[in-house]
């Protein structure tokens, strides 16, 4: 029993990672499998190239710009809005009105996305009929996101904006900086952490993000076309080029990490 435990206590954390990385392994390599007409296989029948090939057919390209553009803007307004109240949260003097700023915006964290997406749409429809504009598109969609993404941003900012030294923006100013550039090199550049995380978030989010898309919008992204029909495997084919992403940046920030403690 004792060689049990502790050859758990010693395998743990290989363990939770098998159980996280085998199936996003399994998916790689049947990325490489070949499809049945078209459609996934789920028993390897041989190796091919005929999956890669076809990421882009079916104006999936079109797909993959749109999904691109859509989280970069995001992400940017996400950035924006989130370092921007936090910050208004930071100089905000009364205890009463920071608390419950605080407490309300993560409510949103915890509503289903369905309900969000149905508000956002009769919020469109009122706001949008009003003014004549009845074109759907990618500005619903960024506007969802941007919604959907906010209290994440804010979850992920709040808390280190909390931590700041306003001395520190004092001094910058008595060195001869005006109150933007002393924001700049003192605030802006200690939130930098948490400006990277709220960016990659944001990106992440959006660029999975299939319920608000549909519901909101009839824009074509990745997230639409993966969920027309029957499971393709060209969805194995992208979620293998994103896995093969991720792990490279986590090889360069971890040598950079290490690179930088010695």
């Amino acid at each position: 029993m004792n060689k049990v435990t502790a050859f758990l206590k010693r395998s743990y954390v290989m363990i939770i990672l098998a159980v996280v990385y085998i199936p996003l392994v399994t998916g790689a390599v049947f990325s490489f499998n070949k499809p049945i007409k078209g459609q996934y296989n789920s028993l390897w029948t041989g190796f091919t190239w005929e999956n890669w090939k076809t990421l882009f057919d079916e104006r999936r390209d079109v797909a993959f710009v749109n999904t691109l553009l859509i989280a970069i803007v995001v992400g940017f307004l996400v950035v924006t809005l989130s370092i921007l109240t936090a910050y208004a949260l930071y100089r905000q003097q009364n205890k009463v009105v920071r608390s419950f700023v605080n407490s309300t915006s993560k409510i949103p964290l915890v509503n289903p996305d369905n309900i969000t997406a149905l508000g956002l749409v009769l919020v469109f429809a009122a706001f949008l009929g009003i003014i004549g504009v009845e074109k759907e598109g990618l500005l619903r969609v960024i506007v969802g996101h941007t919604v959907m993404i906010l209290p994440y941003g804010l979850s992920l900012a709040i808390p280190r904006s909390e931590k700041f030294n306003n001395n520190l923006y004092e001094a910058a100013q008595d060195l001869g900086y005006n109150k933007f550039f002393a924001w700049l090199r003192t605030y802006f550049m200690y939130m930098m952490p948490s400006i990277l995380m709220i960016a990659i978030v944001s990106t992440v989010l959006s660029f999975d993000d299939y319920i608000i898309t549909h519901v909101v919008s009839n824009a074509s992204t990745l997230g639409t076309k993966m969920y027309e029909g029957e499971f393709k495997p060209w969805g194995l084919v992208l979620g293998t080029v994103i896995l093969f992403f991720v792990i490279a940046g986590n090889i360069v920030y971890t040598f950079f990490k290490v690179k930088k403690e010695k």
